[in-house]
C-alpha cells in the first residue's frame, strides 16, 4: 500500500493534469469499487468539472463542481493513469504494459473528459475504490474514520504528540506512530526509517521513551516524510510516481528492506522482526 509521500506525489501529478477538465462519461466493470449503481454514478458525475485534487491520509480526493467529490483509495495495487494525445501520467502500481494500451484488462473504471482525454483506474487485485460523496457526506465519511492530523500540517505539534503518547504508554512505539488515529501517513517503510533516525528500537514501549527520544521521533517524522516527498516516494516492486518514474527515496533508506545487510552507520547486521503482524527492520547497535 502506498504511504503518504507516494500518494502526495500522485496528487501533485494529477493536479497538473486533470484540474479544470469536465467529465462527459464514466464507465466501470467492477461494481464493488463504487458506492452507487453504475448508471446512477455515471449520471451524477456527468457534466461535472474537476476543480481540485487533494489528499487526506493515504486517500485522494477529486473535488468536483456542484458540491460533489470522489474519494479514491488505491489500496494494494491501484493505479491512476491520465491519458491524452500528447501525454500519459501514471500514479502508483506499474502494471506491466498497464499504460501502453488503454483501456486494458486491468482497467476497471474510466472517466472521459470533454477534450477527449481520460482518467483510468487500473487495479490487478480490485481492492481499490472510487466513492462519490456530496460535501457533507465526505465530511461525515472522513470524520467516521477518526483520522489523526497530517504530519506536515500545523496541527501535528510536539505538544499534541506528547499528549497522545501519554495516553498509550503500553503500546509499542512502531505501532503507535503507524496508528492513523495518532497521525496519518506513517506506514511500515517510514516508521522504520523514523525510528532509526531517532535511534529507538521499534519494540520499545511508549512508557520507556525518554523526552529527548520523543523529540527526535517527532522531528524524524517531519524530516523523513518531507524528504521522501521531495524524492517522489519510495520504489520497490509496485510504486511509480505521478510522472511514471520510480520514486528515488529508496536510495536513501537506512534500514527498511535491508535485513541481513550491514548498517551504513555502525556496520552491524540489520535485523528483521515481526510487530503486530508487520515486518520491521532495525539496527541492534544503533537503536536501543
Amino acid at each position: 500500500m502506498p504511504e503518504l509521500p507516494e500518494v502526495e506525489t500522485i496528487k501533485r501529478g494529477l493536479q497538473k493534469s486533470i484540474v479544470g477538465k469536465t467529465i462527459t462519461d464514466f464507465d466501470c466493470d467492477w461494481q464493488k469499487m463504487l458506492n452507487y449503481k453504475l448508471k446512477s454514478y455515471m449520471l451524477k458525475v456527468k457534466s461535472l468539472k474537476i476543480e481540485d485534487v487533494r489528499r487526506r491520509a493515504k486517500m485522494i480526493i477529486l473535488d468536483l463542481s456542484k458540491g460533489m467529490n470522489i474519494l479514491v483509495h488505491l489500496k494494494m495495487t491501484g493505479q491512476l493513469v491520465y491519458g491524452s494525445k500528447t501525454k500519459c501520467v501514471v500514479g502508483r502500481h506499474p502494471i506491466e504494459q498497464g499504460y501502453d494500451c488503454l483501456p486494458n484488462k486491468f482497467t476497471h473504471a474510466t472517466f472521459t473528459f470533454k477534450d477527449g482525454s481520460h482518467l483510468y483506474f487500473n487495479d490487478i487485485r480490485k481492492f481499490g475504490w472510487l466513492k462519490l460523496y456530496s460535501d457533507q457526506e465526505l465530511d461525515k465519511a472522513l470524520e467516521s474514520m477518526k483520522l489523526g492530523p497530517e504530519p506536515l500540517d500545523s496541527g501535528f505539534t510536539l505538544k499534541y504528540f506528547k499528549k497522545r503518547l501519554e495516553s498509550r504508554k503500553n503500546a509499542k512505539i512502531k505501532q503507535f506512530i503507524m496508528d492513523l488515529k495518532v497521525v496519518v501517513g506513517v506506514g511500515n517503510i517510514y516508521s522504520d526509517e523514523v525510528l532509526f533516525f531517532a535511534k529507538v528500537k521499534p519494540t520499545r514501549l511508549v512508557k520507556t521513551i525518554k523526552s529527548k527520544e520523543i523529540e527526535l521521533i517527532y522531528k524524524g517524522i517531519k524530516k523523513i516524510l518531507t524528504d521522501s516527498i521531495k524524492h517522489q516516494g519510495t520504489t520497490f516492486s509496485t510504486y511509480r510516481g505521478a510522472n511514471g518514474e520510480a520514486g528515488a527515496y529508496s536510495k536513501k533508506l537506512k534500514v527498511y528492506g535491508k535485513a541481513g545487510q550491514k548498517c551504513k552507520v555502525c556496520g552491524s547486521i540489520i535485523k528483521k522482526i515481526k510487530i503486530g503482524g508487520r515486518s520491521s527492520s532495525y539496527c541492534p547497535k544503533c537503536q536501543k
